[in-house]
């Protein structure tokens, strides 16, 4: 049955590790279901795992990323009560692989059902949780693809999502003068304390259409050392104009420019574009698409903003793709966990809106 073939294939997945860069049991056993199916695939340069089969009508992009959030591992997770939960060693890993069947058992309803069907470009992504990289590189050109679905994780299961943040990593590099914190300190300059006095903007801000969040800070040398050296890595998410997220970043290199010059220490800070950030408009004829095959089985398309990054802020604009939410929930944690029932859901709307955007 249906249901219990995307139930497997979401546990076969699971069950191999892949971390962002370290995709490749994943895409060993993609470029195998994809041969079961006589799908021809090709790895780009980036490590993306790329798939076409022809159909009638315009070219429909299917997308879902490989990689996850460390550690990653493979393990066997724990069905109850039709929800799918980690065994507790690492995350899940729904977020993406709930994706990745979501498009294999449409690909295989679609060839044992003889369904209609556009032509389709299959790519599942490497590198999407550090930096969209595998959907930036992507080069649609070459396809002849405008418009596509992206299967990730924001909300429940069936959630457009109408607008992606903006978000911009920050590293900022500190450096002091180390010394004995018993010894005479007049020399000394403690990069950590730097770290304290700087005023930079944090938190929910602007009725939280930002947010900047300071993720991970590493430094010093031993107990008995006055820190010379500090690492922080952060970043800035952001539904505002790009201007006001040049103010927040100007802001952010002030800060700890200033706070380390006040005593006679260093700051060095780079800003990462990860993602610029999209809006789905109303009027795109495949969100409209989708809209009415929820309406003939009785649902209401939903949309909301999220901060949530996903392929579609690579895609696009060239690709005028929007992003479908599998209903992965904590994600990124070991209490990640994804209902199964609604992923069967998906996977018939997918095939309906194939057959309406092939009669479009």
């Amino acid at each position: 049955m249906p249901f219990e073939r995307l139930r497997d294939t979401l546990i076969e997945i699971i069950r191999l590790p892949s971390t962002s860069g370290h995709e490749e049991q994943v895409r060993a056993y993609l470029q195998q279901q994809l041969t079961e199916l006589d799908l021809p695939s090709q790895v780009d340069e980036t490590g993306n795992l790329i798939s076409t089969l022809p159909g009638k009508g315009a070219a429909l992009l299917l997308n879902a990323h490989m990689d996850r959030v460390p550690p990653g591992l493979g393990h066997e997770p724990v069905l109850r009560d039709g929800i799918l939960y980690s065994d507790g060693t690492t995350n899940l890993g729904a977020d993406d692989a709930a994706g990745i069947a979501i498009i294999l058992e449409t690909l295989r309803q679609v060839n044992e059902r003889r369904l209609p069907h556009p032509p389709l470009v299959i790519v599942f992504t490497v590198q999407e949780e550090t930096g969209l990289c595998g959907a930036r590189t992507f080069k649609s050109a070459t396809l002849n693809v405008r418009d596509g679905i992206v299967f990730d994780n924001a909300y429940e299961a069936g959630v457009v999502v109408s607008a992606g943040a903006a978000y911009e990593a920050f590293d900022v590099q500190i450096s002091g003068r180390t010394g004995h914190p018993g010894k005479d300190l007049a020399q000394t300059v403690h990069a950590i304390e730097i770290f304290h006095s700087a005023r930079y903007p944090h938190g929910s801000l602007n009725n939280d259409q930002t947010r900047i969040n300071i993720g991970r800070i590493s430094g010093g040398s031993a107990r008995n050392a006055i820190p010379d050296t500090l690492h922080i890595e952060g970043e800035l998410r952001s539904f505002e104009s790009a201007e006001q997220r040049q103010s927040y970043m100007e802001a952010i290199r002030s800060a700890f420019s200033e706070a380390a010059l006040r005593v006679g220490g260093q700051a060095e800070i780079r800003f990462t574009t990860h993602a610029t950030g999209y809006a789905v408009e109303p009027h795109e004829p495949l969100l409209q698409t989708y809209s009415q095959v929820l309406q003939q089985r009785g649902a209401t398309l939903q949309m909301r903003p999220t901060f949530i990054g996903s392929d579609t802020s690579g895609f696009r604009p060239s690709i005028r793709a929007f992003t479908v939410s599998t209903g992965a929930a904590n994600e990124h944690s070991i209490a990640e966990y994804i209902p199964l029932a609604p992923l069967e859901q998906l996977v018939e709307d997918t095939l309906q809106v194939m057959r309406a955007w092939t009669r479009e």
